[in-house]
């Protein structure tokens, strides 16, 4: 039994160490009490960060993601309220912010978009600073 117990607590071990805090996108660094969790996309790269009883950020990443920013048709940025551009370590960030709650927040080079129903100031406060650290994506 207890090899049984120390052979699965080694096969637990070495799943966490396959999974580092570099498998999210663009190397984002989380604000305490946040998670990431990759999710199945079928010609993207799509998963979510979140956090217990608080924010869900969703994002979609790669060529054929597009830039939800951008795309009026696709009905990302219906009722903008606003919408800034900076740049981010090195890259144009595009934050859209709808009249339904919706920050959208594209980085058009990467082919990244994140998107989340903010409901507080502090959410969106969280959104934006995680965002802030995100260094890109390889193509």
């Amino acid at each position: 039994m207890r090899r049984f117990v120390a052979a699965i607590t080694l096969l637990l071990q070495m799943a966490i160490c396959a999974f580092p805090q570099s498998a999210i996108p663009g190397e984002i660094r989380l604000l305490p009490g946040y998670q990431h969790r990759a999710l199945q996309g079928i010609d993207s790269r799509v998963g979510e960060i979140w956090k217990i009883g608080g924010l869900r950020i969703r994002y979609d990443i790669g060529a054929m993601a597009g830039d939800y920013t951008e795309c009026k048709s696709c009905g990302w940025t219906k009722g903008e309220l606003w919408r800034k551009e900076q740049i981010v370590n090195g890259q144009k960030m595009i934050c859209v912010f709808t009249a339904s709650k919706q920050l959208v927040i594209s980085f058009p080079a990467s082919h990244a978009n994140f998107y989340a129903t903010v409901t507080t100031p502090e959410q969106e406060a969280d959104m934006l600073l995680m965002l802030f650290t995100f260094r890109g994506m390889s193509q």
